[in-house]
């Protein structure tokens, strides 16, 4: 088992695992202003969601960025687009702010 980290430079690009291994993706967030990290599409046979995704501001300052942790488990051989998108939930008629996309194969 092993345990892979992508960041936002690492869209795009494809990524090689392993049944039993864990992907965390890092990327910028600011909750405090509505927004929100979701997965917006994913093989839930291939990779699953571990928990919520977990924010960690820069600093203690009231509405700071920071990042958010989205983890996943790789249960089982096969391939899968993994793309999250960043947007506010109540904006339903809007496109995302930003999008990460990845290609997870497991092997």
């Amino acid at each position: 088992m092993s345990w892979t980290r992508l960041s936002e430079q690492d869209g795009s690009k494809t990524v090689e695992l392993h049944p039993g291994d864990e992907l965390e993706v890092l990327l910028k967030s600011n909750p405090t202003a509505g927004y929100r990290w979701e997965v917006a599409a994913v093989d839930a046979a291939v990779l699953k969601l571990v928990g919520e995704p977990k924010f960690t501001p820069f600093s203690g300052a009231l509405g700071a960025g920071g990042k958010v942790s989205v983890r996943f488990k790789v249960l089982a051989a096969g391939q899968t687009a993994l793309q999250l998108m960043y947007h506010r939930s109540f904006e339903k008629n809007t496109p995302p702010t930003r999008t990460f996309k990845t290609t997870v194969v497991v092997k």
